[in-house]
């Protein structure tokens, strides 16, 4: 269910609380109460709800193709006990690799290799190249040769399975050939 769908339902329902204890001013003073904490848990449900609308960074899946518009990297603290997190701020892309909607921050768990590779995007965006990411289906913490198996729970993906963080691979877009224009003589 979308936050915005879950908002709605709350605000009905807040008005659908309000119009009834209004209609009914002669109920009992325990219902009337049991209402003021329905509302209010109404409250505290849009608050929670309302960040997806404000623009924070989603922990949903990227898209599988994307325009990397930029990317954030902001390393671990350990005295803060903050693991990292890394931002990517794209727009999905169609079939014919056009971009298909507004942009949306997405962020990710920050690991050595996803640090790397989102440190190289980030250098070739700053150098003016415009690029494509598509999630790469090699995983990184997948089967080491030798068929020796990661260690469990190292971490997991977007989409929750452990040890199956997708990497991203990142491609320059060529710039669209444009016809030969002619210079009228003056």
């Amino acid at each position: 269910m979308s936050t915005q769908t879950i908002l709605i339902i709350c605000y009905i329902t807040l008005a659908l609380l309000v119009l009834l204890s209004l209609k009914h001013s002669s109920l009992a003073r325990p219902f009337k109460l049991g209402l003021v904490v329905i509302t209010s848990m109404f409250y505290m449900v849009t608050w929670f709800h309302i960040l997806g609308l404000l623009g924070w960074a989603t922990p949903d899946p990227t898209p599988e193709a994307f325009r990397v518009h930029w990317i954030h990297i902001e390393e671990p603290n350990k005295a803060k006990g903050d693991p990292g997190t890394i931002y990517y701020w794209v727009s999905a892309l169609d079939d014919a690799e056009l971009m298909s909607g507004p942009p949306r921050a997405h962020q990710i768990l920050w690991t050595i290799e996803a640090a790397k590779a989102a440190q190289d995007a980030k250098k070739r965006l700053d150098a003016g190249e415009l690029l494509n990411g598509r999630i790469s289906h090699n995983v990184l913490d997948g089967e080491k040769p030798g068929g020796e198996a990661p260690p469990a729970g190292k971490g997991q993906s977007p989409e929750g399975n452990d040890n199956e963080r997708p990497a991203f691979e990142f491609t320059t877009v060529v710039p669209p050939t444009l016809p030969v224009k002619t210079v009228p003589i003056q």
